[in-house]
Parts: structure tokens; C-alpha cells; sequence
């Protein structure tokens, strides 16, 4: 009975034992028996209850009878990235305060992780995700296959952020979901994306062609785009390919972002495109994209972190401003870095830093000591062979056999 449910919830919020919240209505055994749902008791009663622990009975019966939908409602808007609806959601289910007492605790505390993972709340993620597991050791195999899901973006997007937590771990997990309890095909981008960042360039190619199938599949054209710019970035990988025509790509899909009214969507591709240009040595053009990148991203993100790096680092390899203005800029982005307490953008901003000021000796040295050491325990392949490379070359060039020898068993594996 959910009066039952409701009164006990609110007499317990309000600090009353049952006797004194039967006081004057009914007595101690009826209030034990309407909380437990023994006795079919008079709707008098029940308003007289309520009306001590002031709460309008027919409101909070009905909240509770919508959970279940609301619920699925704000997984729907957050597998298509509907921003507003997203927020208004949480904000509706934030005043069901018997929502965590409910069957649905489970349900609402794995969507509250995600959506805490969309505000890049890290901490408050891992809190949940560990309460789960912790309190809840039998679930329902669609929340089991969430809870992994949940795990696995929490890792993919994590990852930068903590030298315990890598992408070889979001692949780990995401592959443990069974796709038939589960029904929610979006994890499949996220394996894409986690093997694109391990450079496996044929895993992350196959699961994005079945993501964006299922996106198109489900009319979720924000991810399709998403999607389709991480299959560009693979296409992009083939530095002979024709940079007009994979700018034109990009542009479609910024075109069809603008369209949705998709300013985040707009920012990344942008981004990308930067990247593209900057790989083949166009530092001019990639400069250009990364700065209206940069200028779509909230100061206090790891999307603006990013963005400023490129920024910064663009305009350095092509000569584009006074080093004194890149020092500030570098300076700003370490600063930042270390407010957000994100070790990952420290240390590639320190580098950075040392590069502007020529500092050599010291940048191959930090290089070597700090950096490389940090990515082989976060497992990050990509940055791994980028600066075992660098460190290669260094050490090739100042004919310093032992280093080499090995720095060359990092390339190798």
C-alpha cells in the first residue's frame, strides 16, 4: 500500500515514533499496520496523518505511481543528449525524496551517475557506482548491465583524471554487457571510442559502424554525429588522404550540429578538425579551428583544457605569436589544470611551458622521469609511443646507446 510507504517515510524524515504520530488519530498498533500495509484503513485517517506530518498524500501517491516512467524518461533524453530536458528531470526527480527508498533507488542512483558524469563530477560518480555495488548485491539484469555501462563511461571519461583508472579498463567492463538483458545498443559508441583512444583502429572502426547504425536505427542524430566524426578521425588517419575533402566532411556534419542547435556537438568537431590539420603540419588552419573550439567551452572543463592545449601548442609549432604571449597562456592552462586537480594536463602543460622557454635539458629530463612513467601506469598507449618516440630520437641523436636500447623496448611493445 503506498499511503503506508509514503506515511512511514515522512514520520521517519520527521524524527516521530509511531506513537507519537498516531497520537490523537489512532493508536501505535493501526499506524504499524497502515505502514506496513496490513490493514485497508480510512482515507480520514490517512489525511489526518498527513496533515500532521504535512505532506498532501494525493500528490505523493501520484509521484510515486510516475517514477517508473519518469525514470525511463530521463534515460531516454540522456542516451540523446537532450540537455534541457535532462536538467529539468533531475530537478523533478530531486523532489521525490522517497525516490531513494523506493524499488527504483537503484534505477535513479545509476541515471544520477551518468548525469553526474555529463557535469564532469567525477568524485560524486565514483561514490555512487561503489554505493551500488556495495549496497545492492542482487539486481535486476537490466541494472547490472547499466551499472556496467555507467563503470565503462566513467573510465572512458575518467580516464585523464586519475592514474588508477585507464581505457583498458572501460573496454574490460563494457565488454561484460550482455546487449539482450541490456537493449541499450549505445554502449557500443563508448567500446568504439575506448578502442579508438588504445589505437585499435579495427575494433573502434566496427563497433562505431554498429553504433551509428543503431543511432540512425533510433533517430538519436546527435550520437549519429558524434559517431560519424569518430569514424572521420579513423578516415583521418591516412595522412594522404585529401585534406579538402575530409574538411568538407567535417563541415557537413558542423552544418547538421548548427541545425539541431548543438553548440557541444559544434565545439568537438571543430576540434577534430583542428587536429586534422594540425597532424599534416597546417598549424595556421588548425589554429583557427582549435580558437573557435576553444571559445564554445565552459573555462572550468576538461573540454576547455583541451582546447587551450591545442591552441597553445598550435600557434607554438607554427610560429603564429610572441612565445611571451604563449608563456601566459601555457601558464593559464597548468594553472587550471591543477585547480581541477587533473594530473594528465599538469604534466602536458609543463611541458608545453618548457618547450616555449627552450629549456631542452629539463623538458627531455621531465620527459623521462614524470611523463613517460605516468602514461605506461594509466596504460595510455598513444601518448606512450608518442614520447617514447620523442625521447627516442633525443637520446638517438646525442648517441646514447643504453637509452635507446631502452626507450626501444617501449616502441616495441
Amino acid at each position: 500500500m503506498l499511503e503506508g510507504e509514503i506515511i512511514k517515510f515522512y514520520r521517519q524524515k520527521a524524527g516521530l515514533t509511531q506513537e507519537q504520530l498516531g497520537k490523537g488519530i489512532c493508536t501505535l498498533s493501526y499506524v504499524s499496520k497502515i505502514e506496513r500495509g496490513q490493514t485497508a484503513c480510512s482515507s480520514e485517517i490517512i489525511e489526518l496523518l498527513s496533515e500532521r506530518l504535512h505532506i498532501n498524500i494525493k500528490e505523493e501517491i501520484g509521484r510515486l505511481e510516475n517514477m517508473e516512467n519518469h525514470l525511463h524518461r530521463w534515460h531516454k533524453a540522456i542516451i540523446m543528449k537532450k540537455i534541457k530536458e535532462i536538467e529539468e528531470t533531475y530537478n523533478d526527480l530531486e523532489n521525490i525524496p522517497m525516490i531513494v527508498f523506493s524499488k527504483y533507488a537503484v534505477l535513479y542512483k545509476l541515471l544520477q551517475a551518468r548525469y553526474f558524469i555529463i557535469k564532469e563530477y567525477f568524485e560524486k560518480t565514483f561514490t555512487i557506482l561503489q554505493h551500488v555495488q556495495k549496497d545492492y548485491p542482487t539486481l535486476s539484469p537490466f541494472e547490472k548491465n547499466l551499472l556496467y555501462h555507467v563503470w565503462g563511461i566513467y573510465y572512458l571519461c575518467n580516464c585523464i583524471t586519475s592514474k588508477n583508472e585507464n581505457h583498458q579498463k572501460a573496454i574490460k567492463i563494457l565488454r561484460k554487457i550482455n546487449k539482450d538483458e541490456y537493449g541499450n545498443l549505445e554502449y557500443q559508441y563508448d567500446l568504439a571510442l575506448a578502442y579508438y583512444c588504445i589505437d585499435s583502429k579495427v575494433m573502434a572502426y566496427a563497433y562505431a559502424e554498429k553504433a551509428l547504425r543503431h543511432f540512425r536505427e533510433t533517430n538519436n542524430s546527435l550520437m549519429a554525429i558524434a559517431t560519424e566524426a569518430l569514424l572521420l578521425l579513423q578516415i583521418g588517419n591516412d595522412l594522404h588522404l585529401d585534406l579538402e575533402e575530409l574538411t568538407e566532411s567535417y563541415q557537413n556534419l558542423i552544418y547538421q550540429s548548427e541545425l539541431l542547435h548543438a553548440p557541444e556537438k559544434k565545439g568537438m568537431l571543430l576540434n577534430n578538425l583542428g587536429f586534422e590539420h594540425f597532424k599534416r603540419k597546417n598549424y595556421t588552419s588548425a589554429y583557427k579551428y582549435y580558437k573557435e573550439a576553444l571559445r564554445m567551452s565552459e573555462k572550468a572543463s576538461l573540454s576547455y583544457l583541451n582546447r587551450l592545449f591545442n591552441c597553445v601548442e598550435s600557434s607554438f609549432e607554427g610560429k603564429l605569436q610572441p612565445k611571451k604571449g604563449l608563456l601566459k597562456k601555457a601558464q593559464e592552462g597548468a594553472l587550471l589544470a591543477k585547480q581541477l586537480k587533473n594530473h594528465f594536463y599538469q604534466l602536458v602543460f609543463k611541458l608545453l611551458i618548457l618547450r616555449i622557454e627552450n629549456k631542452s635539458e629539463q623538458y627531455y629530463s621531465f620527459l623521462e622521469k614524470d611523463v613517460l612513467p605516468y602514461f605506461q601506469l594509466t596504460e595510455h598507449t598513444r601518448y606512450i609511443n608518442k614520447y617514447a618516440k620523442e625521447l627516442y630520437d633525443y637520446y638517438s641523436r646525442l648517441e646514447h646507446h643504453e637509452k635507446v636500447a631502452q626507450i626501444s623496448k617501449l616502441l616495441i611493445k
